[in-house]
């Protein structure tokens, strides 16, 4: 590390706490506001900022026990995210006290001596190593959500419906980086030799049951920044999503609705499948979200697909589809190994206002299915009031739809007897916590 990443990893966690942005949009903010560019110095800051927001809650009480209650809530900001990242260096890499030292030391030219001198005894009592968060007088789910890191209510709520083992086996897996996952764009890659070259060169395992998705353990900028991501011939995309579009499978030539879009991974592969034969109307809200969109179909060949600036519960067309694809707006609580900071934003609240727009939005999508004609629904949230109690609503209010078996299934079963839905989980599947169904109209 760095005293560049380290100053760009204070900056960027005062813009996720101050601003509820992005680990990744944080990053690029901090970095051009210090005028860092070096790529390494990039990787470092950002393996720190995301670490540090993983373990949020711990970090914080640890710093709390070493604060006063009056100091820290004058604390400048920069000095209370420097003092986690600390605490994190300390009490989850166990760095040696030579690094401590070290990062100190550039946390006093980041920052101004005068902004740290009145934090040198806490930052003596972070770097010591005794400062403990478990007390006796905890509760369980209190314990619970500093050993997790996830707040009190997301783990009495999991617990709930999962049981404890199970609960907290997927919440300690969220503590770990998940694997990246692949597919191959046909469209851009017509010859089966091109396509085994690129099979050699990803150096990934193929995925059972998807002949196109390759699971790659090492996640680097390779990837992103390879001729062949800017070629278009592969598109990173999760394995449950890419399961997702695999379900929906619409025929060539097919009339296909892809409601809430953007970024575009899933209108290119039903593109692929499809042969970029027929048409997809691509529904989102954002412009901002719409312009990424467009660039992903350039890059991936995709000729098929137009974009529609819309609010999916009010979609502005009278077309009959073949197949619709929902994937609505949702709590992400499935993506909180790769996106830790979300987990710190999300609220019960939040989660019933989600759950509201997720009916209306499939509602909304039902009335432009075809007789015989099909709906995918898929969050990448594991809570099942976003899920399976969306889909128990749905059916009861509209009786010429029913769930139908999906292919591929590789995932686990869905809950409360809804056992042709899909599941993923990240300690089971090692890749985002996901939901699927698929719906069929009566002819």
């Amino acid at each position: 590390m760095t005293k560049d990443s380290l100053a760009v990893a204070i900056e960027a966690l005062s813009w996720i706490t101050y601003a509820g942005i992005s680990e990744r949009s944080a990053l690029f903010k901090a970095a051009g506001q210090i005028g860092v560019e070096q790529p390494n110095e990039l990787k470092q800051a950002y393996k720190l900022i995301m670490e540090t927001t993983r373990f949020q809650n711990r970090l914080e009480k640890t710093v709390r026990r070493a604060v006063a209650r009056t100091e820290f809530q004058r604390a400048p900001h920069g000095v209370i995210r420097f003092l986690e990242i600390l605490a994190y260096l300390k009490y989850i890499e166990h760095r040696p006290d030579v690094d401590i030292r070290r990062n100190v030391e550039w946390a006093r030219q980041v920052l101004g001596w005068r902004e740290v001198y009145p934090f040198e005894k806490a930052i003596a009592l972070i770097a010591s190593g005794t400062l403990s968060v478990f007390e006796s007088s905890l509760t369980e789910s209190e314990r619970f959500s500093l050993e997790t890191c996830h707040p009190v209510w997301f783990v009495e709520r999991t617990i709930r419906t999962f049981g404890r083992a199970f609960a907290l086996e997927m919440l300690r897996r969220n503590l770990t980086l998940l694997p990246s996952f692949l597919r191959l764009n046909r469209l851009k890659i017509p010859d089966p030799k091109r396509s085994m070259e690129i099979e050699s060169q990803l150096g990934g395992s193929k995925v059972q049951g998807i002949d196109t998705a390759f699971r790659i353990e090492k996640s680097s900028n390779v990837m992103v920044r390879s001729k062949v991501f800017e070629s278009g011939e592969i598109v990173v995309q999760d394995l449950a999503s890419i399961v997702a579009g695999s379900v929906a499978s619409p025929r060539e030539g097919s009339i296909v609705a892809d409601v809430c879009a953007a970024p575009g991974n899933k209108t290119s592969h039903l593109a692929e499948t499809m042969h970029n034969e027929g048409e997809i109307f691509s529904v989102d809200i954002s412009n901002r979200r719409l312009s990424h969109w467009r660039r992903e179909m350039n890059r991936t060949g995709v000729t098929s697909a137009h974009p529609i600036r819309a609010d999916a519960r009010n979609l502005p067309f009278n077309l009959e589809a073949d197949t619709i694809l929902v994937d609505p707006p949702c709590s992400n609580s499935g993506v909180f190994a790769r996106n830790p900071s979300m987990k710190w934003t999300i609220t019960p609240g939040k989660v019933n206002e989600y759950a509201s727009r997720q009916y209306s939005i499939l509602n909304e999508a039902a009335g432009h299915v075809e007789p015989s004609g099909s709906i995918v629904y898929c969050t990448c949230s594991i809570l099942p009031e976003e899920n399976e109690f969306v889909i128990e609503k749905f059916l009861r209010r509209n009786q010429d739809f029913r769930v139908v078996p999906q292919t591929p299934f590789i995932g686990s079963a869905g809950l409360r007897g809804l056992d042709l839905c899909q599941r993923f989980y990240p300690q089971l599947h090692d890749c985002n916590g996901y939901f699927i169904a698929k719906l069929r109209r009566s002819s």
